[in-house]
């Protein structure tokens, strides 16, 4: 097992080659079920999200990834209520359409980009670039450079 901050090196190194732009399901199997931020380490900056105002906090929570109705497409349920829109190929899934923006009652949240990559469906690696716009304060670019997510203790996929 690895430890809670590994989010440096895949298991394999490699992307997996997906022929002619097709997914298959098996590679969407990897990415379904929840998934939670391993604990933030400051020194590593894993699960900490920087902003262009001098700003940092800690990327915490579980996020839930379910199928959607087309192939190759995820639903990401973040812990702040949002819901994002991935494409899984081969063992990657990237924000699609590019930018997506979340109103709450909070503010906005507006992504950018947003790749995750999974070899063994128990670990993820991210990177996300956004924007969040909170009232009373001027926009804030957001950046996480080292994303480290866990697969949760579900049971069935234990």
């Amino acid at each position: 097992m690895r430890p809670a901050t590994a989010a440096a090196a895949a298991e394999s190194g490699s992307r997996t080659k997906v022929v002619g732009g097709r997914d298959s399901g098996s590679f969407v199997k990897r990415f379904l079920g929840d998934y939670r931020y391993d604990p933030a380490d400051i020194h590593t900056l894993t699960n900490v999200v920087s902003t262009d105002k001098g700003t940092v906090y800690p990327e915490q929570g579980t996020v839930r990834f379910s199928a959607t109705d087309k192939k190759g497409r995820i639903n990401a349920h973040t812990p702040d209520g949002c819901d994002w829109t991935l494409t899984v190929r081969g063992d990657t899934a990237e924000l699609d359409p590019a930018t997506q923006t979340c109103h709450t009652a909070t503010g906005d949240t507006s992504l950018v980009y947003w790749t995750l990559v999974t070899d063994d469906g128990r670990h993820m690696n991210a990177f996300h670039a956004g924007s969040t716009t909170t009232p009373s304060q001027p926009p804030a670019n957001t950046f996480l450079y080292v994303g480290a997510l866990t697969r949760s203790a579900t049971g069935k996929d234990e």
